[in-house]
């Protein structure tokens, strides 16, 4: 008899490093259904639904998706009491996952729950850890700073490490224009992001041109069913790649003399191809009221929350805006040695977070539970 596990991820990242861990399980063996995306969906894994249909970001998304939420939160919870799988993982993406893995908990004990991506209750709102842990079996944590504090709450934890820096990428090629240097702009996953970042960025490539003349290829990194929104604010669509699969995501990041990207989970993809970076963040007025009285970290970017000092420059909310992050994008095109410095710097702090096989352990975590 097959044993069962049932997936939950909320956005491409999550998909990414689920996709990864399905590798080591035997499907004569297991049975494996998801809430995922392209990424599981290549490995042939039965998806519920597209996890883009969760995907939510601060206060006023949830608020915005609240019924929608709600209905597929019962959906969920209403299919895995039939499936009855012997594991839940689910990978970050709480405001969907927890909820459901409380109401399982409650009326089957027996299935194990084990999450990656712990909560950042190290950044806020610590006390949550006293309602997760009544329903998480076991923590799996990307920092091993985070080992200490999940050992104060009494939680079940193991710090993994992150699958991103796991395996060597080996580059294809694709085109590169010779007389055209690339930068790279990460707008996030999101459509609300990509609303929100696309014109701070078109603003910041018009004072690029201005001062250094269309010599620069803007590279986005996108999901393929949001290449129309960005495409669209482009009026000289020549200037313009977007890159929708990981191969040819990581060449041109690889290539490019800059990136700039809205903080998250790219900022590790940009540091694994040794790109510099600039991190911006910004969040409607109203989320960003609500979260800042909460927050205990001075950075944004997880590198620099790691270093406790601004490894990689960063812009948030206020600061935010072209004619501040010009002025920094000026520094790193004009001068090579700051940008070599800005790899070399954030690259010593990658090797505290990196495990060898990272996907491996956690599938060996989760075999011992099925």
């Amino acid at each position: 008899m097959k044993k069962k596990i049932f997936i939950i991820t909320g956005e491409a990242s999550g998909d990414k490093l689920a996709s990864h861990v399905v590798d080591y399980f035997d499907r004569k063996k297991y049975d494996i259904k998801a809430i995922g995306s392209v990424y599981l969906k290549q490995k042939k894994i039965s998806l519920l639904f597209n996890s883009s249909e969760i995907s939510v970001m601060g206060f006023v998304d949830v608020a915005k998706k609240i019924f929608s939420l709600i209905n597929n939160i019962n959906y969920t919870v209403n299919f895995i009491k039939k499936f009855r799988p012997h594991i839940i993982f689910s990978i970050d993406a709480p405001d969907f996952s927890f909820r459901v893995e409380k109401k399982i908990k409650e009326v089957l004990p027996d299935i194990k729950i084990i999450h990656f991506v712990a909560p950042t209750i190290w950044a806020w709102r610590e006390n949550r850890a006293a309602i997760f842990k009544k329903f998480i079996d076991h923590m799996l944590l990307l920092f091993p700073f985070e080992v200490t504090i999940f050992d104060k709450w009494k939680i079940k934890n193991t710090f993994v490490g992150h699958p991103f820096f796991e395996k060597k990428i080996f580059y294809k090629k694709y085109f590169l224009e010779k007389n055209k240097q690339i930068i790279t702009f990460c707008p996030g996953s999101r459509v609300s992001e990509i609303k929100t970042f696309m014109p701070l960025f078109m603003k910041l490539i018009n004072k690029i041109n201005y001062k250094y003349g269309e010599n620069f290829l803007y590279h986005f990194p996108i999901n393929s069913n949001h290449k129309k929104i960005v495409y669209d604010y482009f009026y000289k669509k020549n200037s313009i790649l977007m890159s929708t699969n990981e191969d040819m995501k990581n060449f041109y990041i690889k290539n490019s003399i800059l990136s700039v990207a809205k903080s998250g989970t790219v900022s590790l993809d940009i540091c694994k191809n040794s790109c510099p970076l600039i991190t911006v963040y910004k969040t409607s007025w109203l989320n960003y009221f609500l979260i800042k009285p909460f927050v205990k970290v001075n950075f944004g970017n997880i590198i620099n929350i790691i270093a406790n000092k601004e490894i990689i420059p960063e812009f948030i909310q206020s600061n935010c805006n072209a004619d501040n992050i010009f002025v920094k994008v000026s520094e790193f095109l004009s001068n090579k040695n700051i940008r070599l410095s800005n790899v070399n710097n954030y690259r010593k702090i990658i090797k505290l977070i990196t495990r060898k096989n990272t996907s491996k352990l956690i599938a060996n975590i989760l075999k011992k539970y099925a």
